[in-house]
Formats: C-alpha cells, sequence, structure tokens
C-alpha cells in the first residue's frame, strides 16, 4: 500500500513538472521549441547583446570583462544573472566597488570602466535590474534615450558616471521602476526644467537624483508628491531655490528619509512642506540656506531618528516642543548661532531619547555655557562633537563614564584647568580624540585605556619632547600635534609607530635634527613638517606619499635623485638652504599638482621632460603604461613657485608640458633670453605669470594677451624692450571688476581628502608684489590682487589706448621706461584702479582730468616725465600724500598749479594770495581798501605840491635837478644819433 502511494506520488509529480515545461498552453510544439532556447545557458541574442556592450569599452583596468568570452554560457559573466525558470538576463551589475572609498581620490581613474553604452541593452528585453553606477560608461555624454525602452526595469542606477546634458524624459516610460538612482558628483552636469515625467513613476520608492540641476524646475514637489509609495528622496545639490510651502494635503505619507542638503532655499525653515510629513525617520537639510528659528513644527516629527540642519543661518534655541521624539538617534546643528547655554540646549531635547541618542553635533554653533555636566546625561552618546564655541569653566572627569564614546571633539573652547588620566579612565572605545587648544597634562609612563585611530591635538602643551604614551598609539591613521611646544628631535620610535599612518602633522613646533634618510617603509599620504628648525637633507620619501610640506626649515643639501613617491601631487620646500639643480626625478610625477622651492639656492634650470625622456624613463618601469595613459606627456600641475633662487637658463621648455598650470613664479633668478611665443599656446590658463628680476629680455610676445585668465602679470626689473602689445583688450580677466564672483579660492591650492580640504602652496608661501611704491606681502588676500608691473623695463612707444578697458585692474605700473606720447585719455575709466606708477619715463601732454575719477587711488606717481599743462584736482588727487602731495609731480617743467609752486598762466591773484581770498569773501572790505587807498595818495600829492609853493628852497632844488637831467638826457640822444649815422654800410 506505501509503495503504490509512493508510486502515484511520482506520476503526479511528473505529471505537474510536464505541465510546468509545457506552459498554460500544453501544446506539444512548445517542448521542442523551450529546448531549442533553453539548456541551462542564455540566449544567444542576449549573448551578443552583450558582447556588443562589451565591444563599446576601451578600458578595463580591473578586469571585470575578463569573464566575457564567446560561445561561453554569458549568465555565469561577471555582474550577469539570468532567470532560473526561462534563462533570459535579469540583472546587470558593473558597479564600480572603488567608487565610494576613491571618490575624493584620484585612485578612481583606475578603476572604472570606460567607453560608451550600447543600444545593444533593447536586446535584453527582460531586464530588470540594471547598475552601471560609477564609470565612465557613457560618459560626457545624456543618458541614452533607449534606457527609456527596458520597460520591465525596476532597478536602475546611472549613478556618477560623468553623463552631462539633458537628463531625458523618456525615463518616464519605466513605470515598473522601485529604485531609480542617477546622482552625479559633477554638480549640474546634466539638468532638468521639466519633471512631470517623475509622475508616470507610481511604484518608485527609491529616487535619489543628486547633483542634478532642478534650479529651473518650479513644478519639482508636484511631480514628486505624486509618488504615494516614495520611501527615500534625495536631492542635494540640486540647486532649489525656492521653499516650498506647508501643504494642507500631500501623498508622501510613507516617506522615511529625506535629504535636501547643499540647495539654495534662502528663506525662513518654518514655512516649509516637510514639517508635516510626520511619517519622516531622516531629515537632512545642511548648508541649504534656511534662515530664522527653528520651527515650533519640528516636534511633528515624532518618528525622526536622524536630524540633520547644520551649516545653515539658524538662529536661537531649539523649540521646546520635542518632548515626543523619543526615537531621535542623532542630531547635527553645527555651523548655526544658537547663541544659547549648553545645558538649556540638552534639556530640550526630548527626555525619552536621552538613553538612545548616539550622535550629537553642535561644531561652531555659537553655544556657551559653564559646565559640561548635562552632557552627562546621554549615556549612549558614540559622537559628541562641541568644537569651536564658547564653553567656559573645566571638563568634568565625569565625562569618562560615557563609556560608549567612540569620537570626542571638545576643542578650540575657552575651556580651564587641565585634562588628566581620570579623564579618560573609562572612555575604553575611544578612537577618535580632537583636544585643540587643551591643557593635557599626564604621566610619561602613562598607559591610555584607548586605542585610538585619528587623534588632534593641535595646540595643547604637549612638549618639550613627543609625548611617550603616543608610542603605545600603534592603530593611528591620523595624528596632528602641530604647535605643540615641541622642541627636541623626532625620536626614532615615532617613525616605525606610526609607519602605518596616512596622517602626520607635526607642523610649527621647533623640532630639531635631521629626518631618517629612508622614508620609504612608511604608509603616510600627508606629511605636514613646515615651519620647525629642521636640517640636513630631504630624505627618500614613502611611495604613498601624495602630499609634503616641509617649509621654513633649515633644511641643506641636494635634492635626492630618486624622491620615490610616485604619486606625488603637492610638494612643498619653500625657505630652506637647499642647493643644487632640480632633479630628473619631478618627471617621474605626472600628477604633481603645486611644486613650491621658492627661496631656496638652486641652480641651472628644470629638466626639459620632454617625449623622449618620458619614453626612456617609461621603458625601465613596470607602471609605464598606467603612466602614459593618465598623461599622455601632460603634467597636471597648477602651482609652480621656484622665485629667489640661482636658476638659469632658458625659459624652462618644461612648461610645455604644463597645460594647467595656473600660477608661475619664476622671479629673482638668472635666466635669460625672450620670452617664448608659445608661452599663450602651452599654459592657456595662467592666472599669475611673475618673471620680476630674471634677466629676460627682448619683446613682450603679442601672444602673452592670449592668457584670457590673467590677473597678475609681473614683468619688472629685466630687460625687455620694444612696445607694450597693442591687444591688451585680450586679457579678459582684467576686464571684471566683480572678483569675488569670477574667482573660487585659486591661490588655496589644494584637494579633498578624507581628513578635509587640504590648503598648501600659496595659501602658505606669502606673494611678494611691488605695489602702492612699496613691498607688500599678499597671502590669502592674494586673490582679490589684479596686477599689471612692466617697471624698470627699457619699453618704448605710448601707453596703449585699449588699457582703460582693463576695469578690473587694481596696480598698474609702467615705471622706469622709456615710454612717450601722452597719458591715455580716458584711464579715468578705470575706476577700481589704486595705485598707478608712470613715473620717470618720457610721456608728454597734459595730465587727463579724469584722473579725478579714480576715487579708489590711494597711490599716484607721474614724476620725471615731460609733462605740461594744468596739474587736474578734485575727489581723490586733493588728498593723496598729504605729507609732500608735489613729490607726485615733480621733474615735469611743464607742469603748473597746485600742490606745485609754479602758477599757471592766467591765474587770479585772489586764487594764490591768502589776503585776496579773505577779501573776495567780504566785498566792504575790500572797498575800504580801495577809499582808503586813493585818499591817501591824494593826501600825499598835496603835501608834496604845498611844499613846492611854500619852500623857497625846495622850490629851487626841485628844478635845478630836473634842468641837469634834462641836459644829460639830450646830449646822450644828439651822440647817439650822429654816431649812427656814421655807421658804415654793410652792403
Amino acid at each position: 500500500m506505501a509503495a503504490a502511494s509512493r508510486s502515484w506520488f511520482s506520476r503526479a509529480a511528473a505529471m505537474c513538472l510536464l505541465l510546468f515545461v509545457l506552459g498554460p498552453t500544453g501544446a506539444a510544439s512548445s517542448v521542442s521549441g523551450a529546448a531549442e532556447t533553453f539548456n541551462g545557458r542564455c540566449m544567444a541574442a542576449e549573448r551578443e547583446a552583450l558582447l556588443s556592450f562589451k565591444a563599446g569599452i576601451t578600458s578595463d583596468p580591473t578586469g571585470r570583462l575578463s569573464s566575457w568570452r564567446g560561445h561561453q554560457d554569458c549568465c555565469q559573466w561577471y555582474g550577469v544573472r539570468c532567470s532560473a525558470r526561462t534563462g533570459h538576463v535579469v540583472k546587470l551589475d558593473l558597479h564600480n566597488n572603488f567608487f565610494e572609498q576613491d571618490l575624493f581620490g584620484e585612485d578612481l581613474v583606475f578603476h572604472w570602466l570606460r567607453g560608451q553604452i550600447s543600444s545593444s541593452f533593447l536586446s535584453l528585453p527582460h531586464l530588470e535590474y540594471l547598475d552601471l553606477s560609477g564609470n565612465v560608461v557613457g560618459g560626457n555624454m545624456s543618458i541614452p534615450e533607449f534606457m527609456g525602452s527596458l520597460k520591465r526595469l525596476t532597478y536602475l542606477d546611472l549613478s556618477n558616471m560623468n553623463f552631462t546634458g539633458r537628463a531625458p524624459p523618456q525615463l518616464g516610460n519605466l513605470t515598473k521602476l522601485v529604485y531609480l538612482n542617477i546622482r552625479t558628483r559633477f554638480i549640474y552636469s546634466y539638468s532638468y526644467s521639466d519633471v512631470s515625467w517623475l509622475a508616470s513613476l507610481h511604484s518608485l520608492e527609491h529616487l535619489d537624483m543628486s547633483g542634478v540641476d532642478l534650479s529651473t524646475a518650479t513644478k519639482w514637489f508636484h511631480a514628486v508628491n505624486t509618488l504615494p509609495n516614495l520611501k527615500v528622496l534625495y536631492l542635494s545639490f540640486c540647486g532649489l531655490n525656492t521653499s516650498i510651502p506647508s501643504f494642507l494635503h500631500h501623498n508622501l505619507t510613507v516617506l522615511e528619509e529625506l535629504d535636501l542638503h547643499s540647495n539654495d532655499f534662502k528663506g525662513p525653515a518654518a514655512s516649509n512642506w516637510f514639517w508635516d510629513v510626520t511619517s519622516l525617520k531622516s531629515l537632512r537639510l545642511a548648508t541649504s540656506k534656511l534662515s530664522g528659528p527653528f520651527p515650533d513644527k519640528l516636534g511633528n516629527l515624532t518618528m525622526l531618528e536622524t536630524l540633520d540642519m547644520g551649516w545653515n543661518n539658524m538662529e536661537g534655541m531649539i523649540p521646546s516642543t520635542l518632548e515626543n521624539m523619543c526615537s531621535l538617534r542623532s542630531v547635527n546643528l553645527s555651523g548655526n548661532s544658537i547663541g544659547g547655554d549648553i545645558t538649556d540646549l540638552i534639556q530640550r531635547l526630548p527626555k525619552c531619547s536621552w538613553n538612545k541618542l548616539q550622535e550629537l553635533d553642535l561644531l561652531q554653533a555659537n553655544i556657551s555655557g559653564a559646565t559640561l555636566k548635562s552632557v552627562l546625561n546621554l549615556t549612549a552618546l558614540t559622537t559628541l562633537v562641541i568644537s569651536s564655541n564658547h564653553l567656559s569653566g573645566s571638563v568634568p572627569v565625569e565625562i569618562s563614564t560615557l563609556e560608549n564614546l567612540t569620537e570626542l571633539y571638545i576643542g578650540s573652547n575657552g575651556f580651564s584647568g587641565v585634562m588628566t588620566e581620570d579623564h579618560f579612565a573609562g572612555l575604553r572605545n575611544l578612537k577618535v580624540i580632537e583636544l585643540s587648544e587643551l591643557q593635557l597634562m599626564v604621566d610619561s609612563d602613562w598607559e591610555p585605556p584607548f586605542h585610538l585611530d585619528y587623534a588632534y591635538f593641535s595646540s595643547c602643551n604637549l612638549g618639550p619632547q613627543i609625548p611617550n604614551w603616543l608610542r603605545r598609539q600603534k592603530n593611528i591613521l591620523s595624528l596632528d600635534i602641530s604647535e605643540t611646544g615641541i622642541t627636541a628631535n623626532i625620536p626614532n620610535w615615532f617613525w616605525t609607530t606610526f609607519s602605518k599612518a596616512t596622517y602626520l602633522d607635526l607642523s610649527y613646533n621647533q623640532i630639531i635634527g635631521e629626518l631618517p634618510l629612508n622614508l620609504d617603509f612608511m604608509s603616510v599620504t600627508e606629511l605636514h613638517l613646515q615651519s620647525n628648525h629642521l636640517n640636513g637633507s630631504v630624505p627618500r620619501l614613502p611611495r604613498s606619499l601624495e602630499v609634503l610640506d616641509m617649509s621654513k626649515n633649515s633644511l641643506n643639501g641636494q635634492l635626492p635623485s630618486n624622491f620615490g613617491a610616485p604619486n606625488l601631487q603637492f610638494l612643498v620646500l619653500f625657505s630652506n638652504y637647499i642647493t643644487g639643480h632640480i632633479p630628473d626625478s619631478i618627471c617621474q610625477w605626472p600628477r604633481l599638482r603645486a611644486l613650491d622651492l621658492s627661496n631656496n639656492l638652486l641652480t641651472m634650470g628644470l629638466p626639459d621632460c620632454g617625449r623622449k625622456w618620458l619614453k626612456k624613463w617609461n621603458t625601465s618601469t613596470n607602471n609605464s603604461s598606467r603612466i602614459s595613459s593618465a598623461t599622455s606627456y601632460i603634467f597636471d600641475i597648477h602651482t609652480l613657485l621656484l622665485n629667489n633662487n640661482h636658476l638659469s637658463g632658458g625659459f624652462p621648455l618644461f612648461l610645455k608640458q604644463c597645460n594647467n598650470i595656473m600660477f608661475l613664479d619664476l622671479s629673482q633668478n638668472k635666466f635669460s633670453g625672450n620670452l617664448p611665443a608659445w608661452i599663450s599656446e602651452a599654459t592657456p590658463s595662467l592666472v599669475m605669470l611673475r618673471l620680476r628680476s630674471s634677466n629676460f629680455c627682448g619683446h613682450i610676445p603679442i601672444e602673452i594677451t592670449k592668457l584670457f585668465s590673467l590677473r597678475i602679470l609681473d614683468l619688472a626689473n629685466n630687460t625687455f624692450s620694444g612696445e607694450i602689445p597693442q591687444s591688451l583688450l585680450n586679457l579678459k580677466a582684467l576686464m571684471v571688476t566683480d572678483v569675488t564672483s569670477t574667482l573660487s579660492d585659486l591661490f588655496g591650492e589644494g584637494s579633498e581628502s578624507e581628513y578635509g580640504f587640504l590648503q598648501t602652496g600659496m595659501s602658505n608661501d606669502s606673494l611678494q608684489l611691488v605695489t602702492k611704491g612699496q613691498v607688500l606681502d599678499y597671502r590669502d588676500s592674494a586673490i582679490y590682487l589684479m596686477s599689471i608691473d612692466l617697471s624698470c623695463n627699457r619699453l618704448t612707444g605710448q601707453i596703449p589706448e585699449v588699457i582703460d578697458s582693463l576695469l578690473g585692474l587694481l596696480n598698474l605700473n609702467l615705471s622706469s621706461n622709456f615710454l612717450s606720447g601722452n597719458i591715455p585719455y580716458k584711464i579715468g575709466n578705470m575706476r577700481s584702479l589704486e595705485s598707478l606708477d608712470l613715473s620717470n619715463n618720457q610721456l608728454s601732454g597734459e595730465i587727463p582730468w579724469g584722473l579725478s575719477n579714480l576715487t579708489s587711488l590711494s597711490y599716484l606717481n607721474l614724476s620725471y616725465n615731460k609733462l605740461s599743462g594744468r596739474i587736474p584736482s578734485g575727489h581723490q588727487l586733493d588728498i593723496l600724500k598729504t605729507e609732500d602731495p608735489a613729490s607726485m609731480y615733480i621733474g615735469n617743467p611743464g607742469l603748473c598749479g597746485h600742490p606745485l609752486p609754479k602758477a599757471c598762466p592766467g591765474d587770479q591773484p585772489s586764487q594764490e594770495d591768502p589776503a585776496s581770498a579773505r577779501w573776495d569773501e567780504d566785498g566792504s572790505t575790500l572797498m575800504e581798501f580801495r577809499l582808503g587807498l586813493t585818499v591817501g595818495f591824494l593826501v600825499g600829492l598835496w603835501i608834496i605840491f604845498c611844499g613846492l609853493l611854500f619852500k623857497k628852497t625846495w622850490r629851487y632844488a626841485y628844478f635845478s635837478l630836473f634842468d641837469k637831467l634834462y641836459d644829460k638826457v639830450h646830449v646822450f640822444a644828439v651822440v647817439t644819433y650822429q654816431q649812427w649815422l656814421r655807421k658804415p654800410d654793410t652792403n
């Protein structure tokens, strides 16, 4: 009986399997058809479609498509998944696994797929899941419209793929989509003005359009509001500029995550729709220019777990309506102006969440308070950030009871007292600590209970030696002990203990001694040792190193011929005593962005680094393909500062490979030869060109005016001759008056890293420029300087008339040349001009009266020319050099008028005699003077007449003197006349 039952069950199972194979039609012909198309292998047409896609891939550095080979089962290929029932390709996942790790690094380029998206995807009609994120497949083009034809897609991720242009509305055809991600890390690389197609995606639960320009999409919210199943909405960096007011009814009833950070709302936070979305668990609004007080409606979000409103313009304390927000896990209010006591702030956080709150970020939130006792109530805290506020008092020793703390940032406040071992006794889980400007006093043999990953002790008093207890922190990845009063040598154990660290900062101490000769065993990527007293030579560097700053030390000797560090991006060694020449090893740094060797004793010139040299080097390295493909013989250098050395030779040919260079300073060297005409073609991005005091000669090439980004041009104190190029109108950057709207912090050459934005180069090294008659040091403010200095050369000809078009120019110095002709008539149009020096030339004609329109002018020197006419006056000209205003015009004999003592023809006495000026102010006084003068004359005349009438002796003497005078005049006239008549005729 049991056997019969088992037999019946087997037959029934076989019948079910047969029906499954036959399908609903049960046709026998279907059996043979299925056998022909599906034998456990992928469909031939779909395999060909995938191979067609592979054919469009030009670079696969990690070999993700190496398994994609013809005549094999494509269902077994990397990233491909097929339906177990039908064999159709239903999933293609080729996302870049390295993208998140390398988001801020340039190693990303060595992991992504490159090429084009093929329309062969249309031959994958059963595709449900497509993820190509983090690659450059289809980069520099729009998202293909045919993507809208893959109508079975439920998951589509095309994020961070360098797409540009307009995203296609055909994506609205993908009505089955549950997940859509088209975010881009290149912000605003593509845009939407109409997002109405979103309304068709009724099944959408996850939408990420971060970085897509929606600034003109005025109805974006109305489209999003039609998605009733939406749980996740990410619209950060979208240029949203209008706050959407609260609605009585909205469809986003299941929305849990909302990210609108880094937008441009510019309005009160209170009048926005999201305060009514009570289903929210995560709300991120950081850096969105929200203002006003924190709204009371914040308390409506009772399910909220994460609140991030950092770096807005919020003012005032958080509301007292949060008592029902019992699920809070993370609160970020950093960068706002809370302006209250930290105890009050903690009390306003819902008490029901005190034992759940894990992250509290109040960095630079303008909070005060004399005690941190209230913070001790947050027993679950893992991250506490209260740095850069106005907190005072002492750090309570009870902070050690927060045993869950992994990150503690409390520096840059006004805390008094010291922190001892007792403050850290219970912090066994601590991984990150920031104690900047705090006093730390522990025994040298202290054994900390924690093992740190990141330690920041900037401006703490740790010296005079590097604390021995740091020797036990062998897991540290980032260490900052800058400006901590260390005056001793760096011990040998330091380099071995922190050999795995990627960031080390020992700058601004007084560390002495030499560095190890070889540091290539370390893993450091950023090493900062600037502003110490280190001596000796520069060591061989770690291969991992990307940033090295050892400026302002006493390093000497020659640079090593083999630096190491093939990935070096920033090398800053200014203000040392380094001798010898610049080694050829700089040609091995294709990723070098900033090189600052200024203020040293270097000789010779820069290596050529031409194609032949690079080809020779590539053949001797194991990385040749990588270097040649990454550079194509073009370096990425942006900043090259070699001023104040003893470099010689012609203008460096190395610059022919530096198409991206922005800042070039070769001043105060011993170069020779001409400034080449190829400078504009080879270095089109130049913002600053300084060749002062470098022995260059010849004509200034007209091609220099093709440097459209040029803002600082300093060719002073050379022997340039010929005329100033007439095409100054091409210097477009100098025609802009609003510098702040057109410039980012170019002088702060830097890069993004996991430790924040790194600034090197000109942000550390001051820029010396001659302006306003003196040498001035510019640092961060150099970004605002727009200057042309051609002084102390042998230039001839006239000042170009078009120079008045350079409306943004702040400093113009053409002094000590042989310029002739007139000062440009419209020079008064240069309203931004602050310093004008045309002295020691051969300029002639009158000074344009338009100079009085230069209301920003604070320095003027027109001395020692051949100028003539009246000196203009008015506005700024009347208050320049009040101690010696005449010095601006001396050496011009033809000039007249104030402030020179020489009066101009036609000047009235009233214009120069102070007494006359006072009489002109009072007509009655002048009339009395004239009347008295007339009366006095008449009285004096009558006295003489009466004397001659009544005094006989006076009459005799007067007429006798008159007769003698008459006789002498008569005799002289007769004799002279006779001599003239006897004069012989010379004809």
